[in-house]
């Protein structure tokens, strides 16, 4: 993981921020754990644009998600028997 220290960055600035970036995304560390990524601008518009375009093609509520069609092929009594072993299967040491 690329990554630098939050006080690191506090000392040497944006130049330590561009040093890693030749390397990719690089994440701010605080307190050990990654609290945000910095990106390339143009790694920032391939994001931008993959999730425009997904949310073009994608983009439906959720009364529309429920009036799809059901593309399962189990009954209820099948997914029934199927929770009903998998609980039983919980209770055996």
């Amino acid at each position: 993981m690329n990554a630098i220290a939050a006080h690191e960055l506090k000392r040497h600035g944006i130049q330590a921020v561009e040093h890693l970036l030749a390397n990719g995304p690089v994440h701010i560390i605080k307190r050990n754990q990654p609290v945000c990524v910095i990106l390339a601008e143009d790694e920032y518009e391939k994001l931008t644009k993959a999730a425009q375009m997904n949310m073009s093609v994608h983009s439906q509520t959720v009364l529309e998600w429920f009036a799809l069609p059901v593309s399962g092929t189990s009954t209820k009594e099948q997914i029934d028997q199927r929770l009903r072993d998998e609980r039983d299967s919980w209770e055996t040491p």
